[in-house]
């Protein structure tokens, strides 16, 4: 190949004056070009990357309701598992989070709403300083068991079985007591404040409206005295509070 290039000075000519051209082109450019695709090759595992992050974005979102019924389904499993116990057996903090209203992720301004807790069975319960406000325990036996310092500010406990259920010391305020058995409860230091209770003057169209039998008296322990505790009679319509009336 020299022998040909030295037969013809022109090509001789311009292959020495390509030899630096062809120098730099080692040194500098292909290292560039090197440099250039591997960056074209991070920023296609980048784009990669966020697309798989988005995808999993999607995915745990759209498994939000799947994974809350999740939830709520345990904690039910843990309340059936204790029944007839005498502790806890993870039923306070079971029924803590049935009854909650978390915020929802990512939704943060919108909240799960509470379950129901209508005909919970947890008689001889230990539920100590229990959290329940609003709880809607629609004919819940609690019988026997140990609500003392519990929260049940508002809470539905028409009809409800807390018979010999240590009540000491709970906050009962605005509470909905009609039809509730609260035979042999300790009430001692209980705050009854504007709870409403039912007796036998209450009318038969209240009982009906609210599915209790005729008559419908809330049950007391005896020489127990609802109006000194501050609480309120249910006799007619008009004695139903506003939020129950439009149900």
């Amino acid at each position: 190949m020299a022998e040909r290039i030295n037969k013809n000075l022109l090509k001789l000519y311009f292959f020495k004056f390509h030899q630096p051209f062809i120098s730099i082109e080692k040194k500098v450019l292909e290292p560039i070009l090197d440099y250039l695709k591997r960056l074209a090759l991070l920023e296609i595992l980048g784009l990669m990357g966020n697309v798989s992050l988005i995808i999993g974005v999607i995915v745990f979102v759209s498994g939000e309701k799947q994974r809350r019924n999740a939830e709520i389904y345990q904690a039910w499993q843990v309340i059936t598992a204790a029944y007839n116990q005498s502790g806890s057996g993870g039923r306070k903090e079971a029924l803590e989070f049935l009854n909650s209203e978390p915020r929802r992720i990512p939704w943060f301004w919108m909240r799960w709403e509470r379950q129901s807790l209508r005909g919970l069975e947890a008689p001889k319960a230990y539920l100590k300083e229990i959290q329940l406000p609003e709880a809607d325990l629609l004919q819940a036996d609690l019988q026997q068991a140990n609500l003392l310092q519990a929260n049940l500010q508002e809470a539905f406990l028409w009809q409800a079985n807390l018979q010999q259920t240590n009540l000491s010391r709970t906050n009962l305020k605005q509470a909905k007591l009609w039809g509730t058995n609260l035979k042999q409860t300790d009430l001692s230091d209980t705050d009854l404040h504007q709870a409403f209770y039912t007796d036998e003057t209450t009318s038969e169209d209240v009982c009906k409206k609210f599915f209790l039998s005729y008559p419908c008296p809330t049950k007391f322990p005896e020489a127990f005295n609802p109006k000194a505790a501050g609480m309120k009679l249910i006799k007619e319509w008009k004695d139903i509070p506003k939020r129950e009336n439009d149900k």
